[in-house]
């Protein structure tokens, strides 16, 4: 995906969210337990603030940074957050350094495609609370699908492991597939000295290979599936659903 399709990404979700929130702030956000839309935006307009600092200041390692959120009028601070992000990620080549909370990738490239899929599922988060219909871009969706996977849920830390399992599953949408093992995680954290035993998770593995179950469905079905917006319901099960189910217990671990 181009760069410049995230921040439109970005743009249009952001303004959808803050439109949404104008139908009322006090409606529950039925995704997440004890948010209303205030929180919701709330959340978001933080997240906005916290990351255009990072890329701004061009952070090399993580810091205690704080952004207090104001009273009323919120959906216009929200929407000075958001106007100020993406006046600062335009600002800066997705290429140049800056710290991340993913090893693996310390661009400003990672923060444009994280905040555009957190957009996305907030914006969907806002529709629902109002019950209105999610129109979703597969292509952003298929990338989304992407991010969580490769990202969100396969990136354990150096300091644990994996502990995989023979159980396999396909995860496939239009033009694109995923093959997952699922194991089990175990470590301490030296940060936070925190012991983890036996989490659910998975890794990728590359190529074709016989799986005990397959998943398959619209991007934007998969997507709104893994982030627990949708239902497996909504998307075409063959093999063994509860090793189907288990991919989404990982993924809610690894969305907390």
């Amino acid at each position: 995906m181009e760069w410049t399709t995230y921040l439109e990404h970005i743009r249009a979700d952001a303004a959808r969210l803050s439109e949404v929130a104008d139908r009322g702030l006090d409606a529950d956000v039925p995704c997440c337990e004890g948010w209303t839309v205030r929180t919701l935006i709330e959340h978001v307009g933080d997240v906005y603030a916290e990351k255009a600092t990072i890329v701004d200041e061009g952070w090399t390692e993580p810091q205690d940074h704080r952004h207090g959120v104001p009273g009323d009028p919120v959906v216009e601070w929200f929407d000075e957050s958001a106007a100020r992000l993406l006046d600062v990620l335009s600002a800066h080549d997705p290429a140049e350094s800056v710290w991340t909370w993913f090893d693996a990738d310390q661009t400003v490239g990672f923060w444009y495609r994280r905040l555009a899929q957190e957009s996305l599922v907030h914006r969907i988060d806002a529709e629902q609370a109002h019950d209105l219909p999610s129109i979703i871009d597969e292509a952003l969706a298929a990338d989304g699908v992407d991010e969580i996977l490769t990202v969100m849920m396969s990136d354990a830390p150096t300091w644990g492991s994996i502990a995989l399992e023979e159980r396999s599953v396909r995860i496939e949408v239009p033009g694109r597939f995923w093959s997952v093992r699922l194991g089990r995680f175990s470590g301490t954290s030296p940060l936070t000295g925190n012991t983890y035993t036996d989490l659910p998770a998975l890794e990728l593995v590359d190529g074709e290979t016989s799986s005990h179950a397959t998943i398959s469905g619209t991007a934007g079905e998969m997507d709104r599936w893994l982030w627990g917006r949708g239902s497996l319901d909504d998307l075409t099960v063959e093999g063994d659903r509860a090793i189907a189910e288990a991919v989404r217990t990982v993924a809610e671990e690894a969305t907390q």
